[in-house]
């Protein structure tokens, strides 16, 4: 094996010439293994333990092992006051900013859970030390071996070297992976990458071909008048929530919460066309609407308050562009199938139908739909036709599995 010295010499030339240039701390953390090893570092094991700024997120794990795909766990907010978290050499680490080295020996009684399940692999060695980023945020990564009688002094040194060469991109790398996320999670996945794209001129957009999804709440101004406030944004929070959980499921983007009502499009591709499209907000709606049911239901033991929403479905061209004035812009959808879709959902309550969808939506989706006649709605010249899905239709949707 190398030299520490000269070790850390090459580590630094491979970060200078291929580590810094990867996208992300998972990649960057197997090429950093990979290039160790092949030069003797006996490394089994290596994870890194990074704090996030997320709102469902706490920190996100990643574990390399030889020969195995890297494994990323996501610890959700909350599990910092688990027991296992709050017994873990990660805590330690976080919070003292001091390395733990635990060799693994026999008959040795062992003060961490993790270094128990390394010694039934056949681990010898764990060590664990702190990455400190430049705002003196503590985060952590570990490492472990199988070699016979564990690290050496000289390799322990070059672990040490490890963190001091690689923290600089980590914390370059997890800043931008955090601030990705954290876009995507706020503003929607198209309108994360469009932005990261550098689409930020006022006016830019990108014109696409869409389903469209407006729904409302029903009673919601008399539920802000007599419920508390914490009462209001839980119900709100589980009609955002289910909505979203389909759409996610069915490749639909949110667009916007506004007040009580939800905007969103489901993209039409080369591959499904409009009907594909259709067909993915139509499964969303449903399924939306049978975990409310769900919900409902449990309330309803409880005899507590339950919800309802209106939608409408509609299908057209859209503008998804940059919109705003003076320092305050945002990304929206513009186009007469928005307008529609708004207005249908509107209709909903006139007609006394939860779900309602343009003729257009209807006829992309094919066979299964109902006709309720012309309407007039508020804002468009003509009267349109509005449609609903068929008992038969609805049953041929794939059912959503219940937990």
């Amino acid at each position: 094996m190398m030299s520490v010295d000269e070790l850390s010499r090459a580590y630094a030339t491979w970060i200078e010439t291929i580590g810094r240039f990867v996208p992300d701390v998972g990649e960057f953390l197997i090429g950093a293994c990979s290039f160790l090893t092949e030069r003797g570092l006996p490394l089994e094991r290596v994870s890194t333990h990074i704090k996030v700024v997320h709102p469902r997120t706490m920190s996100v794990w990643r574990i390399w092992q030889r020969d195995q795909p890297l494994e990323v766990r996501r610890a959700v907010r909350g599990a910092e006051m688990t027991p296992a978290f709050l017994r873990s050499p990660v805590k330690k680490v976080w919070e003292t900013g001091h390395w733990i080295d635990a060799p693994i020996r026999p008959g040795e009684e062992d003060r961490w859970a993790i270094v128990t399940d390394l010694r039934a692999q056949g681990f010898t060695h764990y060590t664990i030390g702190p990455i400190i980023f430049s705002n003196r945020q503590i985060h952590a990564t570990s490492f472990a071996t199988r070699q016979p009688g564990g690290f050496t002094a000289e390799q322990m040194e070059m672990l040490r070297r490890f963190i001091s060469k690689s923290t600089p991109v980590i914390e370059t790398l997890a800043l931008r992976n955090g601030m990705d996320n954290l876009l995507e999670t706020y503003l929607g996945h198209e309108t994360a990458r469009l932005l990261a794209q550098g689409q930020v001129t006022l006016g830019e957009g990108t014109q696409r071909r869409a389903a469209l999804w407006y729904s409302d709440l029903r009673g919601f101004t008399s539920l802000t008048e007599g419920a508390p406030l914490e009462e209001v944004v839980q119900i709100l929070n589980v009609y955002f929530g289910l909505a979203g959980a389909a759409a996610d499921r069915h490749a639909g983007e949110i667009v916007q919460f506004i007040g009580d009502a939800i905007l969103m499009f489901f993209a039409v591709n080369e591959e499904g066309g409009d009907a594909e499209a259709c067909r993915r907000a139509l499964m969303a709606a449903t399924e939306a609407r049978t975990e409310l049911g769900r919900w409902n239901e449990a309330r309803r033991a409880t005899q507590d308050r339950e919800i309802a929403f209106g939608l409408g479905l509609d299908l057209g061209n859209i503008i998804h562009v940059n919109v705003g004035g003076g320092n305050r812009q945002a990304f929206n959808i513009v186009g007469p199938a928005v307008n529609r879709a708004a207005r249908i959902q509107e209709l909903t309550k006139t007609l006394g139908r939860p779900l309602l969808m343009s003729s257009d939506f209807a006829d992309a989706l094919g066979e299964g739909t109902l006709s309720l006649g012309n309407h007039p709605v508020r804002g468009i010249h003509l009267p349109i036709e509005v449609v609903e899905p068929s008992m038969a239709l609805l049953a041929s949707l794939p059912a959503l599995p219940q937990d």
